[in-house]
């Protein structure tokens, strides 16, 4: 996407780089909740939940694509499942972090 980006839109999309303004757009939102500030040390939290919101927006904006449009790209399904089973997985992580899934509360690091 960076290096050849009329490639890889014509591949997903079949357009040029002026429909790229959604997946844009939520790219930017992921990486603004990403950069939050935090009261707390763990940054885990923030960046598992911009990557999240990042795999799922663009998971969806792939879906709607699908759906919507007559004519798409041969990548857009395969990166639409992708992006999908990517947001299950960060959601599955953001549900139930690591110290909780193994039944015990997370331990506190030794200072």
């Amino acid at each position: 996407m960076v290096i050849l980006p009329n490639i890889a839109c014509r591949l997903l999309f079949r357009a040029t780089l002026d429909s790229l303004a959604r997946w844009v757009g939520v790219a930017l939102l992921a990486l603004g909740i990403a950069c939050l500030p935090s009261k707390t040390t763990a940054l885990r939290g923030r960046t598992v939940l911009g990557l999240f919101v990042y795999n799922a927006g663009v998971g969806v904006l792939f879906l709607w694509v699908v759906a919507t449009a007559v004519v798409h790209g041969p990548l857009l399904w395969p990166a639409a499942i992708l992006h999908s089973l990517v947001s299950i997985a960060l959601l599955l992580q953001l549900l139930f972090p690591k110290g909780l899934r193994h039944g015990n509360q997370q331990s506190k690091r030794p200072t």
